[in-house]
């Protein structure tokens, strides 16, 4: 019988991941496949793989070579980017491990075999995610201009302080970039924030 890891995140505390973890379990179950664990993380999909335990603790499971498997809700739960994602299913790919996708039914793997439909299809949805997620943060940014040309105030209430490690640590992928030379710009674009906050990391750095 094959062996199977469960992965599952949300990006928001106050979201649950508890339906996905039953979706997958029932599909697991009608493939006759074990779960031998079952990782979730809720953590930003704008963190990089680097930064999410989840993800690492999952790499770090089918390195070990005795999983068979991974089953995931959508291909988004495997990272924030194109890049990432398929930096992930052609590490899988390589250590002879398939990923299912619940939510279209496909696994990059048949009879031990990379699947072409399943990898074109990888590319394209992960490609589809990234787009949405810039196209609602440039929705955010652009509800926050449009506010501020109302004269609302936009930003921490007067008073407050976000301390500097603490500024650091919640946009350290920020700081890597911007300390291997890259430019505000090509930071704000690859980390997915906006230039502003660049120039405030540069500024403490």
């Amino acid at each position: 019988m094959q062996q199977a890891v469960i992965f599952v995140r949300v990006s928001k505390k106050e979201q649950d991941y508890h339906r996905q973890l039953e979706d997958l379990r029932a599909v697991a179950q009608t493939q006759s496949v074990r779960v031998v664990a079952e990782i979730s993380e809720k953590i930003s999909g704008v963190r990089t793989n680097q930064e999410r335990g989840g993800i690492q603790e999952l790499l770090q499971l089918c390195r070990q070579g005795a999983i068979q498997k991974v089953f995931v809700c959508e291909v988004s739960r495997l990272g924030r980017s194109t890049v990432e994602v398929l930096q992930v299913v052609d590490e899988l790919t390589r250590l002879g491990i398939s990923i299912y996708v619940q939510n279209f039914g496909i696994e990059t793997l048949k009879n031990g075999k990379r699947n072409p439909v399943a990898q074109f299809m990888f590319t394209l949805l992960a490609e589809f995610a990234r787009l949405e997620r810039e196209t609602l943060r440039e929705r955010i940014l652009s509800g926050m201009e449009e506010a501020r040309r109302q004269g609302k105030k936009i930003g921490r209430p007067d008073g407050t302080v976000e301390e500097k490690a603490t500024f650091l640590k919640k946009y350290g992928s920020v700081a890597r970039n911007l300390r291997a030379g890259l430019s505000v710009r090509k930071t704000a674009k690859l980390c997915e924030v906006s230039i502003n906050t660049v120039r405030k990391v540069k500024t403490l750095l």
